[in-house]
C-alpha cells in the first residue's frame, strides 16, 4: 500500500521547471530594458526640475534684491530661497550648485538663465529623442 500511495504523488519534471524558469527570464529580458530607460528619463526629469527651481530661485533674488540685467550670480546668496536641508540648499551652502551626476550648473548673470552641462546633455541622450525640446531653455 505504501508504494501505491508514493507512485500516485505527482511532481514537476526537471523539463517543466526549465520551461517555467526560461519563460520567466523571457519575460524579464523584456521588462528589464523598459525599465532601465524609464529610470534615466526621471534622472534627466529631475535634472531639468532641479535647473528650474535654480532658474526660480535667481529670479526671486533678483526681483527681492533689485538686482540689474547683468549682474553676476552668487550661489551662496540664493540658499535662502531654497527648501532647507534639501540637496540644493546644502550645495548653495557650499557655493556649488551641480546636477545628479555631478556636472556644474551654469549660472553667470541674473538675466542669463541656467544652462544645463554639455555633459549631462549628451548622458541622458539615448533616451531623450529630441534634446531641445526636452531640455527645453534650459538648452
Amino acid at each position: 500500500m505504501l508504494q501505491n500511495i508514493r507512485k500516485s504523488r505527482g511532481g514537476f519534471t526537471l523539463v517543466e521547471i526549465m520551461i517555467v524558469v526560461a519563460i520567466i527570464a523571457l519575460l524579464a529580458a523584456i521588462a528589464v530594458p523598459g525599465f532601465l530607460r524609464s529610470r534615466k528619463r526621471s534622472q534627466a526629469t529631475a535634472i531639468l526640475n532641479d535647473a528650474r527651481i535654480i532658474d526660480g530661485a535667481i529670479d526671486q533674488y533678483a526681483i527681492e534684491n533689485n538686482m540689474k540685467g547683468g549682474s553676476t550670480v552668487s550661489v551662496s546668496l540664493l540658499k535662502g530661497f531654497f527648501k532647507p536641508s534639501s540637496r540644493l540648499y546644502t550645495q548653495a551652502t557650499s557655493g556649488t550648485l551641480a546636477d545628479i551626476l555631478g556636472a556644474q550648473y551654469a549660472t553667470t548673470t541674473f538675466d542669463g538663465g541656467v544652462k544645463i552641462a554639455q555633459t549631462t546633455k549628451d548622458a541622458f541622450s539615448d533616451v531623450i529623442d529630441n534634446q531641445s525640446s526636452f531640455w527645453g531653455a534650459y538648452y
